[in-house]
């Protein structure tokens, strides 16, 4: 496979990406830098060195085209250039394993996964990401592995369910900085959405949109588990083990402070 043939694939499962940077009036010096594929051979040693967990299909396709992506451009500011996109996935041997650490796995919005009892391996697939780290995330040997991001609050945010899912993400924002950070529970800093209206507000208008959604929906469900919780609960008290009715501790401390409370109106009103 030629490096011209490379940067035509790479244009047409990106959906001319490089085309709309290189037209756009803000922006210069895109550089892609072209890589030849790997060999089956070499996943299969990969998989071999890291076995039992295997990379996903469509990254492995992709890595068969290019060993990896490297997509950089710059804009154009008061007739001075400075670096500030960049689409990047490592090479198939930079694609490394590191520990989750003592922090959660979540979902924008949502509480921490409880991953105690399970066997999470964490494999890096871009060292170049801003101000945190890209963990292809395994939960359990045979599960189809997602993509997480740890920004610097140390817990990992949940980003796409496959590496396919999160080439378009990146793509369709541009490998503009700090953008994964629209998927966790900071959210974009002001500058980010500076870049994003004037590069891509259509996708910014997307993310806010898709932000407050996931947000409510999360709080919704918050609230129903809350309520099912409170039902268990009540149920719990109106029964012990044989069936008949039990107060619990705090209840009857309720019902001794109602009882102080009629007896004090009962005294006032003899007065």
């Amino acid at each position: 496979m030629n490096k011209q043939s490379v940067l035509e694939i790479f244009e047409q499962i990106s959906d001319k990406v490089i085309s709309f940077l290189q037209n756009h009036p803000g922006v210069t010096e895109v550089e892609f830098n072209e890589r030849h594929g790997v060999l089956d051979s070499q996943l299969q040693t990969w998989e071999d060195e890291n076995s039992p967990y295997k990379l996903p299909e469509d990254m492995k396709s992709f890595l068969l085209i290019s060993d990896g992506l490297l997509l950089q451009w710059k804009i154009k500011m008061n007739q001075m250039t400075k670096p500030l996109g960049q689409m990047h996935f490592n090479s198939l041997k930079d694609i490394t394993t590191f520990k989750l650490g003592n922090y959660s796995l979540r979902r924008l919005g949502e509480d921490p996964v409880d991953t105690s009892l399970e066997d999470i391996k964490v494999f890096d697939i871009d060292k170049k990401v801003l101000n945190g780290r890209l963990g292809l995330v395994f939960r359990s040997n045979n599960a189809k592995p997602q993509i997480y991001f740890q920004d610097l609050s140390g817990d990992w945010f949940f980003i796409a369910n496959s590496f396919t899912d999160y080439f378009r993400l990146m793509v369709m924002h541009l490998g503009l900085p700090n953008w994964q950070y629209a998927f966790t529970d900071v959210g974009l800093d002001t500058t980010s959405q500076q870049w994003f209206r004037f590069l891509s507000p259509e996708r910014l208008a997307i993310d806010i949109k898709s932000r407050k959604k996931q947000v409510k929906k999360a709080k919704r469900q918050k609230k129903e588990t809350k309520k099912d919780k409170a039902l268990i609960q009540g149920i719990k008290r109106r029964k012990n083990a044989t069936g008949f009715y039990s107060q619990l501790p705090d209840e009857k401390t309720h019902k001794k402070k109602r009882t102080r409370k009629s007896k004090k109106v009962k005294t006032a009103s003899k007065k």
